[in-house]
């Protein structure tokens, strides 16, 4: 029997979580919400009349895909396992979140490009940011700890 130390490692061994279930359920999250992102607006025109959901473009349709395959890899490491996998979501969340930003980017300068014209009234949406989000949540299971 192992005696329960004074401080943080007492705390770190009562609430201590499966390591596993905790990267395959930040994975699975995180791509639910990368996929609620697509379908939320961009961006809308005309004082929201017009809305520019992500699965209307391609950038969106490949942030779903790999919102879809970070939900599958997160269930197969929920039942597998295995480093290779673990790197490979980590490697996935990493490449999300590089082309969510690169696309907000975009969307800000397009954004900026409409919002000088008053005709437009372009107004910007929550997609993206959820987007991010979920990616960065893929892309925090890399740096879990592995005990």
């Amino acid at each position: 029997m192992e005696q329960i130390l004074p401080g943080p490692r007492a705390w770190r061994l009562r609430f201590k979580l499966p390591t596993r279930t905790l990267i395959a359920w930040a994975a699975i999250s995180g791509g639910i919400i990368v996929i609620v992102g697509t379908w939320l607006p961009w961006f809308s025109l005309f004082a929201g009349l017009q809305p520019y959901r992500g699965v209307d473009v391609l950038n969106g349709r490949l942030l779903m895909g790999g919102g879809v395959f970070s939900i599958l890899s997160g269930v197969w490491f929920l039942r597998h396992g295995g480093l290779r996998l673990r790197w490979g979501i980590g490697l996935l969340g990493f490449a999300l979140l590089a082309f969510a930003s690169w696309s907000l980017f975009q969307l800000l300068i397009l954004y900026r490009q409409l919002s000088a014209d008053p005709m437009m009234v372009a107004k910007l949406g929550p997609g993206l940011i959820f987007i991010t989000v979920g990616s960065f949540l893929v892309f925090a299971t890399f740096f879990f700890n592995t005990e």
